[in-house]
């Protein structure tokens, strides 16, 4: 989709339906106001440039999601929970999903790669690769270096997606490619920005699970859909329902349960990208990895996911 405005007015009444309710105001004289954005929706993710024909200042009360802006040419500043930044070229902003924002400053004629990130969708990427809960929000800085190590290769990668904005028969329209690339940018901003679960995810591989956790894992992977309880599993590995639980919690950090949902959440998101969805309901694609409860399943899954089982189901149809 692409978006046009010629003035401040028309401007914050196009934002405030499309992107987030934004107010934008120029800093001078409007005359040669122009406004352009070119977005398009990537699972969790909105992608879009945002371009500026002059100099303006923007402010927003709220925001319901991160929001990451790379410039590509220009100036901005920015300031959000009391913390103020300059960014340009090979240094971002990254706004997070509670407080009041504020850019004093975007230069005119300034182009920025802007991508706002479902909040749940963020955290339970940060989770599954941690492999345990964590407490949210995730505290990334106001501003960070990407002129670095894997900074650049988020670029890089945004960079591609910014210049498949345009195309209509491009990869980033195909489902299958889709869903892995909004994944990788997940992934790419955990590993490129700084915040409370850095050292975390940057450490060394954690010790091998023992064999009881092992077998566990094994009976839940061979069929995740047929009625399992705590007490089964913990037959199966042959130890006490409690040996089983303090086993999971220290080399997963969740239950046994918990691990169990996440291996049936996998194996329905699965289905739902690649099964028929004039054949196929999502309530049978649940009931099939042993949900039964579409509510839970449903809030579960945009959790995980970052978007609505149904709208899965039919994104190839």
């Amino acid at each position: 989709m692409h978006y046009h405005a010629s003035s401040a007015d028309e401007t914050n009444a196009m934002f405030d339906w499309s992107y987030c309710p934004l107010v934008v105001r120029p800093r001078g004289a409007a005359d040669g106001f122009s406004f352009d954005l070119t977005v398009v929706e990537l699972g969790p993710l909105m992608v879009g440039e945002l371009a500026y024909g002059v100099d303006v200042s923007t402010g927003l009360g709220y925001l319901d999601a991160y929001q990451l802006n790379v410039p590509l040419i220009g100036e901005v500043r920015a300031r959000q929970h009391g913390t103020e930044t300059a960014a340009g070229p090979g240094w971002a902003t990254l706004f997070r999903p509670t407080g009041a924002v504020a850019q004093p400053l975007i230069s005119g004629g300034s182009h920025q790669i802007v991508t706002k990130i479902d909040a749940s969708a963020l955290e339970a990427a940060l989770a599954q690769l941690l492999g345990h809960p964590i407490q949210g929000p995730v505290r990334i800085p106001l501003g960070n270096d990407l002129t670095t190590g894997q900074g650049r290769g988020l670029i890089r990668l945004l960079r591609f997606l910014h210049a498949e904005l345009g195309n209509p028969d491009g990869l980033i329209q195909q489902p299958l490619v889709a869903s892995r690339l909004w994944s990788c940018v997940l992934t790419g901003v955990l590993l490129a920005t700084d915040h409370q679960y850095r050292a975390e995810l940057a450490g060394t591989a954690k010790p091998s699970r023992p064999r009881h956790v092992k077998l566990a894992i094994d009976t839940m992977e061979a069929d995740p859909g047929r009625p399992i309880t705590v007490h089964d599993l913990a037959r199966s590995a042959g130890v006490s329902v409690r040996a089983l639980q303090e086993g999971f919690h220290q080399h997963t950090g969740m239950s046994p349960m918990t691990y169990l949902r996440r291996v049936r959440l996998t194996r329905a998101h699965d289905d739902l990208r690649r099964l028929d969805g004039h054949a196929w309901t999502v309530t049978e694609i649940a009931r099939r990895w042993g949900f039964v409860h579409m509510g839970r399943f449903a809030d579960a899954y945009r959790a995980q996911y970052g978007d609505q089982p149904s709208r899965t189901l039919h994104l190839h149809d």
